[in-house]
């Protein structure tokens, strides 16, 4: 993937870079997006960013992947995976930056 050679780039360019490299449990599987803020689904099992689903339930109060009734009080935050995401962001940032320099 190719960066702006300025810097590090715009804030999305580098979004955009970290979700093409990140391992694919990293990711968002409704959006795509690198998780921040993982949370598991207890129904379906499934892990998603706590943001992408607390928008969902607003306006449909069940699980999207097995149509389950959801509310955010029943989503379990996944600690050991946010603290492996988290220190994998930080050592691509990095190298990004290396790339860059």
């Amino acid at each position: 993937a190719v960066v702006s050679t300025q810097s590090t780039g715009t804030s999305e360019e580098v979004e955009g870079v970290l979700t093409e490299r990140a391992p694919e449990h990293y990711l968002d599987p409704i959006l795509g997006t690198l998780m921040i803020e993982p949370v598991l689904l207890p129904s379906s099992k499934v892990i998603v960013e706590r943001s992408v689903i607390a928008k969902h339930l607003l306006s449909d109060p069940i699980d999207p992947f097995n149509r389950q009734p959801l509310s955010m009080a029943d989503v379990l935050p996944q600690d050991e995976l946010r603290e492996e995401i988290a220190e994998w962001r930080t050592r691509e940032l990095k190298l990004i930056q290396g790339e860059n320099s």
